[in-house]
């Protein structure tokens, strides 16, 4: 008997020090009770973490009363921000007592773009990090062989990475770091004759976000392009752009402003390709001023399968008729969270080439992408 009692004993202090010790306790409409810490409210959906069946999202509609323990921040339409306690009345309107003076005050549903506990707010507005923290992206390598009357090795290689703050729930403006830089290595071998093939392009753009989706940037680009003869391009510029949401799944970029471009040419031997420029040796080293017209679309075509494509135009004002275009698209399936599978379409025109030299640059990229 004695020792039944010590187990029941025991089982009720295990039960007692399991529970949270400041629980939140939500009543449903159908008067289940869910005792949880509170997460946060977007709009009219409520999520509580519990215990036993972990984090739940449900339509405040679905509830009758809420009582948090902890100080919230209440975001409202529009940007006003309320702090103190929170409680959620049957009338389905948010009861909220200020922790400065002690007034209530009566909050729809409706009113409320996000609730958050104070101190996991105060965390996102006054988020800092380090140089290295914040940062998303890709990386992608491939590697193809050809043997045949013609031995041809080529590597390819592409990252792409952004540093931006995490979303806050009232907008600051803040800096975002985009960096970018396409590889393209290739050496063919005929008959004794070695001919290599070199694409090299960089890039890093410093966006400055004033308003949500609007921003202002700078902008540095070097690139190599070794079947148009070009040496390098150094472009400086910078302009103005605007983040739009598609869908659901789905973002586009556009942008536009003023560069500066030099460029440095190569001597290119004779060719009988008929699409290689026979045009006059390009002025090397002279700045020119061009036009940037650029886009970035991202679509989430299914949970596996994503779509990128990126396209840039450089219309030269200073020698008005020429222009460069560059224009990227990959499609990513998903293998892990980590790993995908990628093709890509890599597009570089030059309507400037060094004579000899082809006006386009073409290639089909196959690889595996990781992302961190």
């Amino acid at each position: 008997m004695i020792t039944f009692a010590r187990i029941v004993c025991a089982l009720l202090l295990l039960f007692i020090l399991d529970r949270p010790a400041h629980a939140d306790v939500i009543v449903l409409a159908n008067g289940d009770h869910i005792t949880g810490t509170f997460q946060s409210v977007h709009g009219t959906s409520l999520t509580v973490q519990t215990g036993t069946l972990g984090s739940l999202t449900i339509p405040v509609a679905q509830v009758n009363t809420v009582a948090v323990a902890a100080l919230v921040t209440i975001v409202l339409h529009g940007g006003a921000i309320v702090h103190g306690t929170l409680d959620l009345e049957s009338s389905h309107t948010w009861q909220v007592i200020d922790d400065e003076d002690g007034t209530t005050r009566t909050i729809a549903v409706s009113d409320v773009e996000v609730i958050l506990p104070s101190t996991r707010y105060q965390s996102m507005v006054d988020h800092e990090a380090q140089a290295w923290q914040d940062w998303t992206g890709t990386v992608n390598l491939g590697y193809s062989v050809q043997r045949g009357n013609q031995e041809t090795n080529t590597f390819s290689s592409s990252a792409d990475a952004k540093r931006e703050r995490p979303p806050a729930p009232i907008f600051t403006p803040h800096w975002r770091t985009n960096v970018h830089l396409t590889m393209l290595v290739s050496n063919a071998l005929q008959a004794g004759t070695s001919i290599g093939s070199n694409t090299i392009s960089s890039s890093v753009r410093q966006d400055i976000l004033f308003a949500p989706g609007s921003f202002v940037f700078g902008i540095v680009q070097f690139d190599h392009v070794g079947t148009e003869g070009l040496d390098l391009r150094q472009t400086y510029g910078g302009g103005a752009g605007f983040d739009l949401t598609l869908t659901q799944r789905g973002t586009l970029s556009v942008f536009g402003g003023l560069t500066f471009v030099r460029e440095s040419f190569s001597a290119s031997p004779p060719t009988t390709d008929a699409n290689a420029s026979s045009d006059s040796v390009p002025d090397t080293g002279q700045p020119s001023a061009q036009l940037l017209i650029g886009e970035k679309i991202r679509l989430q075509l299914t949970p596996r399968i994503r779509l990128d494509h990126t396209a840039n135009a450089y219309p030269n004002v200073t020698i008005v008729g020429q222009y460069h275009l560059d224009t990227r698209s990959s499609l990513d399936v998903k293998l892990t969270n980590r790993f995908s599978l990628n093709t890509g379409l890599i597009d570089l025109y030059l309507s400037n080439p060094a004579p000899g030299s082809r006006r386009n640059n073409f290639a089909l990229t196959t690889g595996f992408t990781t992302t961190f």
